[in-house]
């Protein structure tokens, strides 16, 4: 599926509280996750960010962009790059997911239309808004959100047209650690 259209957005925001230490700059499998997260968007999008401190990630290329709500969570952060893309469809992913993969991003640039301002994976009851497809018809409600401090993202996404999709680690093909995340040490 083209990159064309696409921005690629890493969120590398946070605390950190649960892992102790910036979790973008911790290496796995001999790689720093902010930089897996870039290698991962890289062939589905023609334009890259990262959402997060210039100081700390400018390492990684003149694409970093601070986040206009610090402290407001994944959706300030989602916010800030719906404002700054080049584009109007939107890959995002937290930079603590490392086991996405190609299948998913080609199964969310598919299904973002123009019925739909978000695409969002969804198993077992639980939804996966920071490994999501989006669209700019999002930024005014998000950005609403951000401003009235509802900073939960299904509140978020409650307020655009948001289309689920079915996808269950470990069933149909899907690696078991797809949505794997890397919160505390324990998870390395």
């Amino acid at each position: 599926m083209s990159k064309a259209g696409w921005t690629g957005v890493v969120l590398a925001g946070g605390k950190s509280l649960r892992m102790g230490r910036d979790k973008a700059l911790i290496e796995v499998g001999g790689k720093k996750l902010i930089d897996r997260a870039l290698d991962l968007l890289e062939p589905h999008a023609s334009e890259l960010l990262v959402i997060g401190e210039p100081e700390k990630y400018g390492f990684v290329g003149p694409f970093v962009i601070a986040d206009e709500w610090p402290g407001k969570g994944p959706l300030g952060g989602l916010a800030t790059a719906l404002r700054y893309s080049s584009n109007d469809r939107l890959l995002v992913i937290g930079c603590d997911l490392p086991a996405l993969n190609d299948r998913l991003f080609d199964l969310l640039k598919a299904h973002l239309g123009h019925l739909t301002d978000a695409v969002v994976p969804r198993h077992a009851g639980l939804t996966e808004p920071l490994a999501a497809a989006y669209h700019r018809n999002a930024q005014p409600a998000f950005r609403r959100c951000v401003e009235l401090d509802v900073l939960k993202m299904s509140d978020a996404l409650s307020q655009v047209r948001t289309s689920y999709i079915e996808v269950i680690p470990g069933r149909d093909g899907w690696p078991a650690d797809l949505f794997h995340n890397i919160n505390a040490p324990s998870d390395l």
